[in-house]
């Protein structure tokens, strides 16, 4: 069983759309996934799963809520990757995840706002060996600038991290998708579909070890 987490130091980043866009993906490839939420407060993805399910939205992802790793542990066995989505603020959870992850994404927008705080938790989690080599930062809801990814890029490079080699576009067509179910390629505008297709690629090849 793979692990890929989503982890983050503030909200608003999108870290539980990228979880849905992941676990999709890799479910329409036959793979058994499972998401388990740990921002108790939120319930992003059990209530998107939920809504998923009355949509009648096939394949069906399941999506349960965990307060600690351990208790995933437990009772989790027999999927083949179980993506993580944490609440938007880092702590001893975060910690715990990232060493257990097959790989850890941060997604971030191109802001110094986001980038800041992403890169300060990349930071602090690649001080631990089991931890260091896995993490990939995502570049998230990203505008129509060049010039600003080209920056964030740079930022992100300097700071000696991975990027994610595609991006996820900020979109109105993308949270209208989420909000009866869909998610990533489900959508039915074809430019939106190409831009998906590609960040569906690039995290199902590292959280699936392909």
């Amino acid at each position: 069983m793979r692990i890929a987490s989503f982890v983050g130091q503030k909200g608003g980043v999108g870290k539980s759309t990228l979880a849905r866009v992941l676990a999709v993906a890799a479910a329409r490839e036959q793979y058994k996934v499972l998401i388990g939420d740990f921002d108790l407060e939120q319930l992003t993805c059990v209530e998107w799963s939920a809504m998923r399910m009355r949509h009648g939205i096939e394949p069906d992802i399941d999506a349960q809520a965990f307060k600690s790793l351990k208790k995933l542990r437990k009772s989790v066995t027999d999927y083949d990757l179980v993506v993580v989505d944490t609440r938007g603020l880092a702590d001893e959870l975060t910690d715990d995840v990232s060493k257990e992850s097959d790989v850890v994404f941060l997604p971030s927008g191109t802001s110094m706002d986001d980038l800041r705080p992403t890169l300060a938790l990349a930071k602090k989690l690649a001080k631990s060996k089991s931890v260091g080599n896995k993490i990939v930062i995502v570049l998230s809801k990203v505008g129509r600038s060049e010039r600003l990814l080209e920056e964030a890029q740079s930022i992100i490079a300097d700071a000696g991290f991975e990027t994610l080699s595609a991006v996820w576009p900020e979109r109105d067509g993308f949270q209208a998708d989420l909000d009866v179910g869909r998610a990533g390629s489900e959508t039915s505008n074809p430019h939106l579909k190409l831009a998906a297709k590609e960040i569906e690629t690039a995290m199902m090849n590292l959280a699936l070890g392909t």
